[in-house]
């Protein structure tokens, strides 16, 4: 008889550690001022309240916690937001942590989540704060999970991926995705000789090392692609080849194909919401652009 599996969300938000900010140590005071610049953080907020959150929200199972990871050196401005925005959420963690290191950081909750003696086994997943998950992705992550072995990991291939048309502009597109051992979502087991978090890995590699089950059968996620995204040199390949699809000859009829993946997967929003949002970012540039909490 398998045993009923914790489910936990680990979200980075704005965490202070070198693989966020992809800076040397010594530029200490450098990765401090670009992670926690007044923009950026909107920006981050911007999709946090209107993307991640609501997807959270909306799932048809709610039986899971969500750990949103930041830390101590965060300013108050932003900690009170963090706050205010998750307060009606009751399996929300939030943690400012005084580690420097996610591997450190997530590990407490990781070990809380398997019980006193790392008797239990738990289901982990990683999620950005800039992107949304299907409706049912809790659901289908439990069903596809139970009764799997520790250490192996579980991806969801299909989705959306969301961005703006074109640089500087108010318009956005989304498009039908596919990509295996995409990071976002990607679950692992965790058990007393598997203790790792689920960003403690380079997602594309872990099948040449643990077993990995594939459910491509729905769409799982709405991946965004920005201009004020941390890793700008990928994201700006990425938008230069959706930009080409729209234009291409396979761009007929995927505004309607969109419309039916958004309406069975994606609830809590639709299209037109969606290509709004990507194209607002860039008007959003300090809190005071936000709505009051």
């Amino acid at each position: 008889m398998f045993e009923t599996r914790d489910i936990y969300c680990h979200i980075r938000f704005s965490f202070f550690g070198q693989t966020d900010t992809r800076l040397k140590p010594e530029d200490h005071d450098a990765a401090q001022v670009q992670l926690y610049g007044e923009t950026r953080m909107a920006r981050r907020f911007f999709l946090f309240e209107n993307i991640t959150l609501p997807s959270l929200r909306a799932q048809t199972d709610r039986d899971f916690k969500v750990v949103v990871m930041s830390s101590d050196i965060m300013p108050q401005r932003f900690k009170d937001r963090l706050r205010a925005i998750t307060a009606q959420d009751s399996n929300v963690i939030l943690d400012f942590s005084t580690r420097r290191n996610g591997a450190f950081a997530f590990r407490q909750h990781i070990e809380d989540s398997l019980g006193a003696g790392f008797y239990k086994t738990a289901v982990h997943f990683r999620l950005d704060d800039d992107d949304a998950l299907s409706s049912n992705y809790i659901a289908r992550l439990r069903a596809v999970s139970y009764g799997l072995s520790v250490g192996t990991h579980v991806t969801f291939p299909s989705g959306l991926t969301l961005f703006p048309t074109q640089a500087g502009g108010s318009d956005g597109a989304v498009l039908p995705h596919r990509q295996l051992l995409i990071g976002l979502g990607l679950a692992i087991i965790c058990g007393a000789n598997f203790r790792k978090n689920p960003f403690q890995m380079m997602h594309g590699d872990v099948w040449q090392r643990w077993p990995v089950v594939s459910d491509p059968t729905f769409a799982a996620y709405i991946r965004t692609h920005h201009h004020d995204n941390d890793t700008l040199e990928a994201q700006d390949r990425v938008l230069e080849e959706n930009r080409r699809i729209l234009t291409g000859r396979r761009a007929g009829g995927i505004a309607e194909r969109v419309d039916q993946i958004v309406a069975q997967s994606f609830a809590f929003t639709d299209q037109s919401r969606l290509c709004g949002l990507i194209g607002g970012v860039g008007a959003v540039r300090s809190l005071a652009d936000l709505p009051s909490v």
